[in-house]
Formats: C-alpha cells, structure tokens, sequence
C-alpha cells in the first residue's frame, strides 16, 4: 500500500470529521444572498418595501382567551383562540418533548405570546386585525378520528362597514398536513386596495440548541433546499426570491411548513428580539401582491400547513415536494435505500439497534470479498517491504529509475499498491451516508436499543452519579462506554493488520483509534453502534486471513 495515498485517505477522513464535529451537518447554502422580490409583471402595482412590515403585532394574552380545541387523532390537538383566530399550542400526540415517562407531548408552538397565523393589511393597520376576536360554530373541543372525511372549521369576524374575515381550516385525518384558506370581503362602498401580510413564528424545537440538530429556515425549489440559520437572520441576510415549494422551520426530525398555493408574494423573515441569543424567536411574514376587492366582493388566498415529524411517507401525503425535507446532502442516493432498509428489519426485529447491527452485517458481507482482497495486498505488500527499501535506498537520487523498479516490482509479484486503499475510499461514502440517515431519522429518535442506551439519536452515555467536561467536547454527564468500547476494537484491529513497513505510517494508524473515540463522543449512539459492530466484524476477518496466511 502507497503510504502517501493511505495518508491522504486518512487525513481527508478526519478532516470530514472535525468539519461534522464542530460545525454540525452540512447545509446548503443560497445560492446566491438576494433581496426577496414578488412574482409580478410589470404592469402590477410595485411592492412596498419588505422591511416596513417587519416589526411584529403586540404579544397577545393567553390567559384570557376563548380557545377551541382540534384533535386529529392519534396526530396531533390544536388550540385556537379567538383573537385573529390564531394557533396558540400544537401538539404532537405520537412525540414527546423528552425521553421521560412523564414528558408532555412534543410541542411545535411554544407558550411565547408570539402566536402564528396573524392577519394584517399593509395600508390599512388602523383595523388592527390582530385584535379582532372571531367566532365561530364549532364545539370547543373537537376530535376527528382517523377514518372520517376531511373536515372544515370556520372563523370569522367582521369590521363593520369595512371587511370581513373568514379563516376556514381543513383537517386530513391521517396527516399532518392542513389545508387554510383566508377569505376577504370587503363591507365598504369604495374598493379595497392592500397587501395582505400573514405572519408565522418560529421558535427552537429544543431548550438547548445542539450542532447535530440546528433549528432553521428553510427555502425550497424544485427539491433544492436553502437554509437560513440564526447568525443570517442576525445579519439580515435575505432570503432567495419566490417562488417555493415551501417554507419551513425545521430541525432534524420536526418541520413546520408552509406551501403557498397561490402565485405573487413576498416571504420576508426576520428575528422578533434579536438580543435574544437562548431562545431566539423567528418571525416569517407572508405577503400577497397588491390586490383589489370591489364593494361587497371578495378574494381568498390557499394555503397548505404542516406541522409534524419528518416522516418521508407523511411528507409525500402533503405534496409539493415536502418530502425533500429529508435530505441528506451529496449521500442522499445512499442513506434514503439505507432507511428504508433498517426499518424493514425494524419491522421484524421491533428494535432499531438490532436493526443497525444487521444492517452493519449486510453491508460487511457486500464488501467482504473487497475487503478480503485488500488484506492479501496487505500482507504480500508486508512481506515485499524489505526489496522495496533496498530499491529506495539503491535509487534514492533517481526518481524516475525509482518508479520504474517498484512498477517492476509490482508487476513480477502481481501486488496493486493501492490494493489496500480501495475498500477503504468505497466504505467512506457508505459511513458518511449512514452518518446522516442515523442522525436525522426521526423513526430512531427516542428508541432504545440495550442495558444504557435509551435514545439511538443521542450520545451514548452510562450515569455512574457523575458528570465530567472535558475541553473540545463539552459536559458529559455520564461516561461514553460504548464509544471506548468502539476504540478499544479499533485498537485491536489496527494491531492485527499487517503493517505497511513505515515506521510514520503504523503510528497514525496507532494513533487514529484515540482520535476516533474523541470525535465519536457527541456521535448518535446508533452510529457508534455501526461502527463498533463493523470493528468486531473486521476483527474476525482479519483473524481468518491471518490464521490462513500462517498456515
């Protein structure tokens, strides 16, 4: 093996994993940082300028408010109140907050007095539609089961002698997904002419934000996904122009997703407290091209809503390319047949560690006769060491009389020199692929495998009673057994494989079971997983080839 190129590998492999390790998955960014424009012709009345609508409507009291109840069951429950008809909880009814047994469901919509869903109209703010309480025939507490047709609930309130409001909700019983269409009609005897602005706010899915599992914006077109994170809102930096599939704020299992129906609008976002560093709140304002409504007619705009996990089947059941939510960068061709086929074992094995285990087995089995090729370069590359030192060391000061004796070489004892490499660069793309899926699938988070490991998503961690921080890694309350154990295997493995002859070479290769265990630490535990079981795997091939090769 070309301890050059094996260098090379090495280095470029850890350099991915410092890149993951401190900076968190890889997002796409915008292609390019634009201003937001409307989709409009010229002949359409302009725009006012995007930044006039930014600041927010005034928090609104919760405490006080007439509220309706919304369950899609088993789904999800919504809750209304009747100023603005807007969103104040939304529950996941099959998620929780926290892997207790006492955790609340997991809440989209946090208790902030931000409440999603304010209508207001650009040139007419006097109306102060955020204020105005609506009503409607619905029964407080609502429950759809899952075999019924889609329902419609209405809201409505009225300005008298100016407009008319009309929120009608959809609910599809067996998605996440919700159709809302907001009616104008304006009372008035002159036209109406105005933009309507729709906000939505946005806060962190986690308390603590984690590097693995960024809270963002998201802009998506024809399934090219462009992601806002807090330091671009920070900057106001601008989101790229209409028209979107959709706009969501997601983390790695959670999406709230808005899908514009109609053409012509601006999508303007912003921080409502952008001091606020813990617990920032996004604000993400929906505005319509300018529009008339003659007296006593009226306009409506469409939207789709979707609020709920990142589940490939439930986002397809939404349409419009939601389900490029899940997206795993450049290894998306591989980790989306990996998902699907660790939860065909998990349908069997009710388990997703031993699914991970045999998925492992799988992908060992398809490289072992690669893997078993690599090992035989290895050892006669072992036992060619001291004729190629004396070739180095007799042409040290010809290069090219150099090259040519060690092709020579090669070619006499039919050895390929990169014949160890080659397992190696092809399982890269594997590992990074399992690396995303394992990270992201919402289907893993929460689910136990064994003994300690009660969260496949999260690092793995044995309480012993103490906690521990260590620099570059952060608070450890517990201590990463199956991480060490990881190492440990590693350690053996590199020990048991034939060594190239270069003294450099077998200390990195020594050295690289310590910087796996470090940068593994914060790792998903079924990633570990992987990789442990892969080691003990290698360890028993390795065993075979060495036994037959002593024989």
């Amino acid at each position: 093996m070309d301890s050059k190129a094996l260098l090379a590998i090495v280095l470029s492999f850890l350099l991915f994993l410092v890149w993951h390790f401190y900076f968190g998955p890889m997002q796409t960014p915008p292609s390019q940082q634009r201003q937001a424009t409307t989709a409009t012709t010229p002949s359409q009345t302009p725009q006012p300028p995007a930044a006039v609508s930014t600041p927010p409507p005034p928090k609104v009291d919760l405490s006080a408010q007439k509220t309706w109840s919304i369950e899609n069951d088993p789904l999800y429950r919504m809750t209304i109140i009747a100023q603005g008809a807007r969103e104040s909880s939304f529950e996941l009814l099959k998620f929780k907050e926290e892997l207790k047994p006492d955790s609340p469901p997991m809440q989209m919509i946090r208790d902030s007095g931000y409440s999603p869903l304010v209508i207001d109209l650009f040139s007419h703010k006097e109306l102060e539609l955020y204020r105005q309480p609506f009503a409607s025939d619905a029964p407080s507490d609502l429950k759809i089961g899952p075999e019924e047709s889609p329902r419609s609930i209405n809201f409505q309130t009225e300005v008298p002698g100016k407009i008319r409001l009309t929120k009608i909700f959809t609910v599809q019983p067996g998605s996440y997904a919700m159709d809302m269409e907001i009616q104008i009609q304006n009372l008035s005897a002159e036209k109406l002419s105005d933009n309507m602005d729709l906000y939505f706010y946005f806060e962190p899915y986690t308390v603590k934000q984690d590097s693995y599992n960024l809270s963002r914006l998201t802009f998506s077109t024809a399934r090219s996904n462009h992601d806002l994170q807090l330091k671009d809102l920070q900057k106001h930096t601008a989101a790229p122009p209409p028209p979107y599939d959709w706009v969501g704020y997601q983390n790695n299992f959670f999406i709230q997703a808005i899908i514009p129906l109609d053409s012509g609008y601006q999508v303007i976002p912003s921080l409502v407290d952008e001091k606020n560093a813990v617990n920032p709140i996004t604000q993400l304002v929906y505005r319509t091209e300018r529009f008339d409504i003659d007296p006593q007619a009226s306009k409506s705009f469409k939207f789709r809503l979707y609020s709920g996990p990142k589940e490939v089947a439930d986002l397809q059941l939404a349409g419009h390319n939601l389900d490029a939510a899940v997206d795993y960068g450049w290894f998306t061709v591989v980790a989306k047949p990996l998902l699907l086929v660790l939860k065909w074992f998990y349908s069997y094995t009710h388990n997703y560690g031993v699914a991970i285990i045999l998925i492992t087995l799988i992908i060992k089995l398809l490289f072992w006769p690669l893997t078993q090729k690599s090992y035989t370069s290895m050892q006669k590359m072992k036992k060619l060491q001291p004729k190629i030192q004396q070739i180095r060391e007799k042409y040290k000061d010809d290069k090219e009389k150099l090259n040519t004796e060690m092709m020579q070489v090669y070619k006499t004892y039919k050895v390929n020199p990169m014949g160890g490499c080659l397992p190696m660069v092809l399982q890269i793309p594997v590992f990074f692929a399992l690396y995303r899926m394992l990270n992201s699938a919402v289907e893993l988070r929460h689910q136990p495998f064994a003994l300690w490991i009660h969260d496949l998503t999260a690092p793995d961690r044995l309480n012993l009673g103490f906690s521990i921080d260590l620099p570059m890694v952060g608070h450890l309350d517990g201590l990463p057994v199956l991480t060490i154990l990881m190492g440990v295997t590693m350690f053996l493995q590199q020990k048991m494989t034939p060594s190239s002859g270069d003294p450099r070479q077998e200390k990195i290769m020594l050295i690289m079971p310590v910087m796996f265990t470090f940068f593994f630490i914060n790792f998903p535990a079924g990633l570990v997983l992987y990789w442990f079981v892969n080691n003990l795997l290698s360890i028993a091939q390795q065993y075979l080839i060495n036994r037959r090769a002593s024989a």
